[in-house]
């Protein structure tokens, strides 16, 4: 046979079995293509290929397991937000006033636009953009102030009487994910008990990028001067594992393990050791408040102290989230998967999430809180600590700001508005025999169980002479 020929026949195998690979991997492409084109075609309702797309999307990953989500680029865009713990707005904390229906101020944040441009306390927001706010939902209206950094948005505010118009230039608003227990005038946390200043308290809210520096610097503000620590970890729902080994590590001596990643077939991927050096004295007692809410990296925290005797745990069973999810950006950074990959193992060696076979069998799962500090509550009880929370994240701002909220939130019971979440206080109220409304202060059960252990272990500790 000629060597041209020969050639020929060669290149052509080798073409061959390249489509044929080709044909193989794209087999399900193809027919994916053909149904949403059938379904685009014949379908009774018409749908945008987008929405279509999107719907197959989160069907195929929610057969994998409940945390495995496609997530579409506003949603990338939020979650990246959230993550880096910051966002491009104008930066006030904003409510929806039960009187107009309009959104109002209840603070701006120091040093951001909203601030510079003399937004007070109790500013009625008629309209965003041109768009009025009455009948809005608070997140539809926080998503149109919400944009580009340094692009600029048109706020109309009424005042009293008056009604003007301010435009504010976006800039890069951080999102807080440590808290104290109370503000300082200028803003500042304050990351020691109002009433019990020899207690510590930080709340974290999620694991974002900077939570562990924040976290060390709030560990750095209140030494001295405290003898013992809460730490608040209740709805804290996670965020990235290496934050949570970080902040374990700041409480552990050197080499013991924070935690244990396995892939398929229980194969060991990772083991997270301590490091040398520890942020807070190892001979001081630490608190961790948990609740049904807390999930992923929390329950990372909170299981790795517990099993090394660091902390005392108070509060619910957590949620049970074991799994490791990889963000995996597609579509050119414009979208992701959210990844289900892999597992976490206490350093018990325990596997604590909700799914798993002895989770069901057992029904139990998640992370325990430690024996006597077990504190059962219902829904309203856990809603009443997280609103009493949050409300401290604006109170502090203005001295007006606590006023406005205490009137919002009476509004709220006398009216029984259909409100959505806001960090408002609540509150409890009994009638009086001239049916007057009588607000009653709320009490954290979990966090006064934290303190009476504190301050017993206080207490009881040899003094030096």
């Amino acid at each position: 046979m000629p060597l041209r020929n020969f050639l020929v026949i060669a290149l052509a195998v080798v073409i061959s079995l390249a489509c044929y690979s080709v044909a193989a991997k794209n087999r399900y492409a193809n027919l994916f293509a053909e149904v949403m084109d059938v379904v685009n075609q014949e379908a009774l309702r018409e749908i945008p290929k987008k929405e279509l797309f999107e719907g197959a999307m989160n069907g195929l990953l929610r057969g994998l397991d409940e945390h495995s989500v496609y997530i579409s680029d506003q949603g990338f865009k939020a979650f990246n937000e959230d993550m880096k713990q910051e966002f491009g707005g104008v930066g006030m904390y904003v409510e929806t006033d039960p009187k107009t229906k309009m959104l109002m101020v209840l603070a701006p944040m120091p040093g951001t636009p909203a601030y510079e441009a003399g937004i007070h306390v109790g500013d009625l927001i008629v309209t965003i953009a041109g768009e009025p706010t009455v009948d809005k939902a608070r997140i539809d209206a926080v998503k149109s102030l919400r944009g580009p950094i340094g692009e600029t948005v048109d706020v109309e505010i009424r005042r009293g009487e008056q009604s003007f118009v301010k435009s504010l230039k976006r800039a890069k608003i951080p999102i807080e994910s440590t808290h104290g227990d109370y503000r300082m005038p200028d803003g500042k946390w304050v990351f020691q008990l109002q009433d019990e200043p020899n207690i510590g308290y930080i709340r974290l809210s999620q694991f974002g990028e900077k939570s562990a520096k924040e976290f060390a610097k709030a560990l750095e503000d209140i030494q001295p001067g405290v003898r013992g620590l809460i730490i608040d970890i209740r709805a804290n729902t996670g965020g990235l594992l290496h934050i949570a080994v970080d902040i374990c590590d700041m409480f552990l001596e050197d080499n013991l393990p924070i935690v244990r990643i396995r892939g398929r077939n229980r194969e060991l991927k990772n083991e997270y050791l301590s490091e040398s050096g520890t942020l807070f004295p190892a001979d001081m007692p630490v608190c961790i408040l948990m609740d049904r809410y807390s999930a992923s990296a929390s329950e990372i925290l909170a299981g790795c102290l517990q099993d090394h005797g660091r902390a005392v745990l108070i509060g619910e069973q957590t949620y049970g989230k074991g799994t490791v999810q990889d963000i995996i950006p597609i579509q050119q950074n414009k979208s992701m998967l959210k990844l289900t990959t892999a597992s976490y193992w206490r350093p018990s060696g325990k596997h604590i999430d909700r799914n798993g076979a002895e989770a069901k069998r057992t029904e139990t799962w998640g992370v325990q809180p430690d024996a006597g500090f077990e504190i059962e509550m219902d829904a309203d009880e856990l809603l009443q600590n997280l609103r009493s929370r949050n409300a401290r994240d604006v109170e502090g701002l203005s001295p007006a700001t606590k006023e406005i909220m205490d009137e919002v939130d009476k509004a709220k019971t006398e009216t029984g508005s259909d409100i959505p979440e806001s960090p408002t206080t609540p509150s409890e109220s009994t009638e009086t025999d001239d049916q007057e409304t009588i607000r009653m202060p709320h009490v954290d059960r979990p966090l006064q169980k934290a303190i009476e252990y504190l301050q017993s272990r206080i207490v009881s500790r040899p003094k030096a002479a």
